[in-house]
């Protein structure tokens, strides 16, 4: 296929050697935001989802992991489809799918109904997140394609930014059903505009490609050390990041009698941290550039979050203490996050579905366990999800210092 097919329609509106236009990247972080942004919006209302069912915690985790699960499941069988049948019928395929789960949900009379509709939504989500980054690994087969995916993620962060604070403020004027409301609204719009403006960027090699061929290059990927690191450390770094925002609403209603709007405002600290972390790694050129700041950026999240641990466990148990330090963390995974996904999509040139499926189930499946594990914490204190963020970010550091043994080994792969 000639570079013509790889650049979509409207692409001179971009900047000067960038394939992916202005329009594209809005459409595609909008399709990959449908899982956080739905997400997030309910994470403050898992106390009153809780209250109206008479739950457990950990039952009600289930409306979070159970998204995740099916999610990591669904992501390994989106990337190869999208590789065999195009980027464009998996997305909006997906969005469909999103859409149907959503309206589902708001109107659940039961947890598990409302558990079952949060598993349709993950489905439609292992489509349009997977095909986002697949069509920027088609579009972008070099460094570029790290700062491609910050730039995703800076426009994702529009929405997902204030997501948390919107979704508390829905739920208390509105109850919980109200966030899902307004997530069939939100797909609705995507379907239409991908029907409209999506391209399809999938590169055609002649003959379909077989289900054969795509395990195969499944199996040849996995078996590369570098890449099953990736995947390890990218799933880690999720599952920090969720982890704690899963049980830091419980703690603070059940310790200090806030409501999930206060939760919300904190959150933002999170989401300023990860939106400047991205904005500086799309500011960065070659893999030199990238390669430091990730590496600086592991060594900050480790860093942060045992900070966070020592000023409760010191007794400083004000949110300031133990959400203040998630501002550098966050920042520090908008420095590596990026680059480590990068990093694994490259290692399969020409499989970038395959790439982005299998590096996305790693952090939907780390990221539930994590989760689930953690309806069984006390919440009445941040100590055990905070000692637990700790752990997985020093698995997060451990990771990326064995990456980075593996490519001095192996220059050629880099």
């Amino acid at each position: 296929m000639t570079d013509e097919g790889l650049v979509p329609e409207g692409a001179e509106d971009g900047a000067p050697g960038e394939p992916a236009s202005r329009a594209l990247t809005v459409l595609l972080a909008a399709g990959s935001a449908l899982g956080p942004v739905s997400s997030l919006m309910l994470i403050p209302a898992l106390p009153a989802i809780r209250a109206e069912f008479g739950a457990t915690t950990a039952a009600t985790q289930g409306v979070i992991s159970v998204f995740l699960i099916v999610f990591a499941m669904g992501i390994p069988f989106a990337g190869p489809l999208s590789d065999r049948y195009g980027r464009r019928p998996l997305l909006l395929g997906g969005t469909v799918v999103f859409l149907c789960g959503s309206l589902l949900g708001a109107l659940a009379p039961t947890l598990e109904v409302l558990v079952f509709a949060r598993a349709l939504q993950a489905l439609g989500c292992a489509a349009t997140a997977t095909v986002a980054r697949a069509v920027l690994g088609d579009l972008y087969p070099d460094w570029r394609l790290a700062r491609a995916l910050a730039r995703l993620t800076l426009v994702m962060m529009s929405g997902t930014a204030i997501s948390p604070w919107l979704g508390g403020l829905i739920t208390e004027s509105m109850g919980w059903h109200a966030p899902l409301a307004l997530m069939v609204a939100l797909a609705a719009v995507i379907g239409l505009a991908s029907m409209v403006a999506l391209p399809e960027t999938r590169v055609v090699r002649g003959d379909p490609t077989s289900f054969a061929e795509l395990g195969h290059a499944s199996r040849r990927v996995l078996r590369n050390r570098i890449f099953l690191g990736c995947v390890i450390d990218a799933g880690v770094i999720y599952a920090v990041y969720l982890g704690f925002i899963s049980i830091a609403p419980y703690v603070m209603s059940e310790m200090l009698g806030k409501p999930a709007t206060t939760f919300g405002l904190y959150l933002l600290l999170l989401s300023a941290g990860y939106f400047l972390g991205n904005v500086v790694v799309t500011r960065l050129k070659g893999h030199a550039d990238l390669d430091r700041v990730a590496r600086f950026g592991t060594w900050l999240q480790a860093g942060s979050v045992a900070l966070a641990l020592a000023f409760v466990l010191a007794g400083y148990t004000h949110p300031l203490f133990w959400f203040g330090p998630m501002l550098p963390l966050a920042f520090a995974q908008g420095l590596a996050l990026p680059h480590v996904t990068a990093t694994a999509v490259r290692l399969a040139p020409g499989y970038a579905g395959v790439a982005s499926g299998l590096i996305g189930f790693s952090q939907q499946a780390i990221a539930a366990t994590a989760v689930q594990a953690l309806g069984f914490v006390r919440t009445d204190t941040p100590v055990p999800v905070l000692a637990v963020c700790t752990a997985l970010a020093l698995v997060s550091l451990v990771a990326m210092l064995l990456i980075e043994r593996a490519l001095r080994r192996q220059p050629a792969a880099a």
